[in-house]
């Protein structure tokens, strides 16, 4: 039966001391376990990470590598024991606890590690992913290399080459071999790396391996793999390095992890353009992977069988039947598990194992033929490739579906068509752009999208030099100025590392302010009109200027028009009528609505009726029926008056002799006079009415 091999949990060897107030040893940079280390002895070694440039403030000065490491070195009683120059991670030894404390109270360490112990996570399985296919069409890649960090590679072995030495003859398989651990004086004195490592040859038969020895006995130490990730990013180029294997691993997650020094310089890995490939686990978990597969920047792998093997049985867990891209029961997944591939039973390097361990140098392996075959893609291109063009399996323990890799899809997608362009928006804040754009498609699939910049209102040529690159769909561009037009360019990459023309927009960042101290008027403030043609008064204030106003009898309003300080307007109908206004500034800012009422009053009141009778021999009595107004109601009645037997024509001519409220008036006509008098009504909105007449003498 194959050799299995178990993850356990990541070796924490610094138990809490009796003699420790566990309440004085926290620190938010470093985990209470390492602090509590210094209970049982005075002397310990940790790892700690630098400040990034990225995570550096605008106003701190931006301080060189070699610098921090100097002034962490001048603390006294720490000791620089490692430093990984291609890594932001350095090893130090504190003589004390005070001394570990001052160190991690400088702004030169961002955060402190524990040094963690890691085990080892344990061809007929290439027809699967079709790897013959990409073999056959000349996908085999060639020129790259991949770092097998593990227990070392026997290359004496035909499926390494059976070299004499490194690079012995030209056709060996292993292009370097080093013990970054304790020398073992032994090619592979575990078999473990020798089968991962024929693994990812018989993958890639035109990539060389870089067999680097991590492990003392049965455990890696966190110090030597980052040794061994430290030299693989400072000779990527000399080797051409496109990926890392890592079957190995220890604890696990439930999510994606964070606090681990390995899992620290993964990212620089990755940044560098190097897939750090990293086994999920063997520990049959459903939702959790180990570490250092749950780092953000690790491509984690779980493992299928190949084929129909009958029931197996594991140390931990048994499959009574198997197949074809069945999930093995110990293979840990979690939702964030990368992909699948084959880890059972794998024969290669002359001994036949099972594990993540195996079904991760299928993974390595393949993104070295998708590096020769795609030169210039990144990292997260080639995965992408492997997603979109892998089998969909979904693992019948938790309902989460993976792909498994197959790699004559992914090489297929040689092509020299470009994404097609979607479509751009953009909302404009102080200060700030949000662009968000959609639609964007591909045959081989979009991968990421770029986003370049240019001041003014023509966009950048291309999407060559980019302010953002990655796979969300909004980007947001802040610290911009008020007023200056921006241009933007967005362009989609598919998995081939084709990138598309780009969508084009320009956006104008500005203030948010609505106009203030807004304000309507009709005629002046009047409470009626007998006219439906009205003047309104309109004011509004704001700091980019008013620059358009909407009115409107309605609840709603969306007519639009340049903003002025006097407005005509008519109503359509009598009644009470209420007007409302916005205003809006130069970038659309718009007002709450104001509003002002005035009854529309157009129709004039009933008529009077006027009585006329001497009163003296020197005046006429006049008195007249009550008038209506069904409108804005009555307000006056006026009286005018002519000598002679002919009323006057009008209310507004003749002599006026009363106006008021009252309904009688007695007129000093004089003796032996003859007068014609004419009464009218007059509402609030000021309409009169035509009136009646009535004539009386004095004789």
């Amino acid at each position: 039966m194959a050799k299995k091999y178990l993850i356990a949990s990541i070796l924490m060897a610094f138990p809490v001391g009796c003699g420790v107030d566990s309440a004085d040893l926290t620190h938010p940079k470093a985990p209470d376990t390492l602090l509590h280390a210094f209970a049982d002895a005075d002397a310990h070694s940790f790892i700690v990470s630098l400040p990034q440039p990225a995570e550096t403030t605008a106003s701190a000065r931006l301080i060189p590598r070699v610098d921090r490491i100097a002034r962490i070195a001048s603390i006294a009683d720490v000791t620089v024991e490692n430093d990984w120059d291609q890594l932001p991670l350095v090893q130090v030894r504190a003589k004390s606890l005070d001394a570990a404390l001052a160190m991690l109270d400088t702004d030169d360490v961002d955060q402190a590690f524990e040094i963690s112990q890691y085990e080892l996570s344990d061809a007929q399985s290439f027809p699967l992913i079709n790897q013959p296919a990409a073999a056959a069409a000349g996908n085999i890649g060639a020129g790259t290399s991949v770092a097998v960090l593990d227990t070392g590679a026997n290359y004496q072995v035909a499926d390494l080459g059976a070299c004499t030495a490194p690079n012995t003859p030209a056709s060996c398989r292993v292009a370097y071999a080093a013990d970054f651990a304790v020398n073992d004086n032994a090619l592979d004195a575990n078999g473990h790396g020798t089968n991962v490592s024929s693994i990812v040859a018989g993958v890639a038969p035109g990539a060389k391996i870089l067999a680097l020895d991590v492990f003392n006995g049965e455990t890696a130490s966190s110090t030597d793999i980052l040794s061994a990730l430290n030299w693989v990013i400072a000779n990527r180029t000399t080797y051409n390095i496109a990926s890392l294997n890592l079957s190995l691993g220890g604890g696990s997650s439930t999510t994606l992890c964070t606090g681990d020094a390995v899992g620290n310089a993964l990212a620089s890995a990755r940044s560098a353009g190097i897939a750090p490939v990293v086994a999920s686990g063997n520990a049959g978990m459903t939702n959790a992977v180990s570490w250092p597969a749950c780092a953000p920047a690790a491509v984690s792998v779980g493992a299928v069988y190949d084929a129909s093997l009958g029931g197996l049985t594991y140390s931990n867990c048994s499959d009574a039947t198997t197949a074809a891209d069945k999930i093995t029961c110990f293979s840990n997944s979690a939702s964030f598990l990368s992909l699948l591939a084959p880890g059972a039973l794998i024969t290669a390097g002359g001994v036949t194992m099972a594990g993540t361990s195996q079904a991760t140098p299928h993974v390595a392996g393949a993104f070295a033929v998708l590096h020769a075959a795609f030169p210039t893609n990144t990292v997260d291109q080639n995965l992408g490739l492997l997603t979109t063009t892998g089998k969909k399996i979904t693992d019948a323990r938790n309902n989460v579906t993976t792909p498994r890799i197959d790699l004559g899809a992914a090489t297929a997608k040689k092509d020299s068509t470009a994404p097609t362009n979607g479509t751009v928006t953009a909302t404009p804040a102080s200060g700030s752009v949000k662009l968000a754009w959609t639609g964007f498609s591909d045959n081989v699939g979009v991968v990421s999208y770029r986003v370049s910049v240019a001041t003014g209102a023509t966009a950048p040529a291309s999407c060559a030099t980019a302010i953002y690159t990655g796979t969300a769909t909004s980007y947001t561009q802040s610290g911009l100025a008020n007023g200056t037009a921006y241009s933007y360019r967005v362009c989609a990459l598919d998995a081939a590392g084709n990138t598309s023309t780009g969508a084009t927009l320009t956006a104008t960042p500005h203030e948010l302010d609505a106009p203030t101290n807004a304000s309507i008027k009709i005629n002046a403030g009047a409470t009626a009109t007998k006219s439906r043609a009205v003047t309104l008064t309109l004011a509004a204030t704001d700091a980019s200027g008013v620059t358009q106003m909407c009115i409107s009898d309605g609840t709603t309003c969306t007519a639009w028009v340049a903003y002025a300080t006097s407005q005509s307007y008519t109503f359509t109908a009598d009644g009470s009528r209420t007007l409302r206004a916005l205003f809006r500034d130069k970038w659309g800012n718009a007002s709450a609505p104001v509003s002002a009422t005035i009854l529309v009053d157009a129709t004039a009141p009933t008529n009077p009726t006027l009585t006329a009778t001497k009163a003296s021999t020197t005046a006429i009595a006049l008195s007249w029926t009550a008038a209506t107004d069904a409108g804005s109601g009555l307000a006056s009645y006026k009286l005018v008056g002519a000598s002679g037997t002919t009323a006057p024509a009008s209310c507004a001519t003749g002599t006026a002799l009363y106006s008021g409220t009252a309904r009688s008036f007695t007129h000093a006509a004089g003796t032996k006079a003859t007068w014609s008098y004419r009464v009218c009504a007059v509402d609030v909105a000021g309409n009169m009415s035509t009136g009646t007449t009535a004539s009386a003498g004095t004789l």
